[in-house]
């Protein structure tokens, strides 16, 4: 929680796709600042909704099965998105606790090589 570095960067002007697992037997909420994302699939089954959200919630894990996942389109083409904010759990609980990340969205004439991309951290 009290990093100055950025757990994930992105570049402003992309659109990822990314899949949230629930690895734990409780239930959880995944909520991000300063945009809002589409919902796609829960558990790899397409979902057909027309309304933006800025949180899910995956299904909790049984611990026995494969874990729940949802898959989330978010959108980081808003000119006005630049800028670092967070994610976390939407449970106040997993927030104080730590349940938290930060992500920076930079200017496409900032990308350095060395930056790796949200999609390869997944890799």
């Amino acid at each position: 929680m009290n990093s100055t570095t950025p757990d994930l960067t992105v570049t402003q002007g992309t659109l990822e796709d990314w899949t949230i697992d629930n690895r734990a037997i409780e239930s959880h909420a995944f909520h991000i600042h300063q945009l809002h994302f589409q919902l796609l699939e829960r558990d790899g089954k397409p979902v057909h909704e027309s309304v933006l959200r800025d949180t899910v919630r995956p299904p909790y894990w049984d611990g026995k099965s494969a874990y729940p996942s949802v898959k989330i389109r978010m959108d980081f083409r808003d000119p006005n998105i630049v800028g670092t904010f967070l994610y976390h759990c939407h449970i106040l609980e997993h927030e104080d606790g730590g349940m938290m990340g930060s992500i920076e969205v930079i200017k496409p004439s900032q990308r350095s090589s060395k930056l790796p991309r949200s999609s390869e951290l997944a890799k």
